[in-house]
C-alpha cells in the first residue's frame, strides 16, 4: 500500500469551533465537514503535521518529496 491523497475531514460546530475526527469528545451540534486534502499513510495514520493542502496538486507535490520507504507519521 502506498500513501494517498484524501479529503481532510473534521468536525465543526455552528459557532465555528473545529474538532478532530479522532477526538474523544465533541459537542452534540458538531457536524463532519470536508475542507482541503491530507495524506493517508500506509501505517494507518493521516496528516503530515501541517494544515490541510488546498488542492490535490499541492498534496501530490508534497508526496513527491517524501523519502522512499516512508511509511507514515508513526515512524521515527
Amino acid at each position: 500500500m502506498s500513501a494517498t491523497v484524501i479529503p481532510f475531514k473534521f468536525y465543526r460546530t455552528p459557532a465555528g469551533r473545529a474538532f478532530s475526527r479522532f477526538t474523544a469528545w465533541r459537542p452534540d451540534d458538531a457536524v463532519l465537514v470536508s475542507e482541503g486534502f491530507t495524506i493517508a499513510w500506509p501505517d494507518g495514520t493521516e496528516g503530515c503535521a501541517r494544515r490541510p493542502f488546498a488542492t490535490t496538486g499541492e498534496a501530490e507535490a508534497y508526496l513527491a518529496k517524501v523519502p522512499p520507504g516512508f511509511r507514515g507519521m508513526s515512524q521515527s
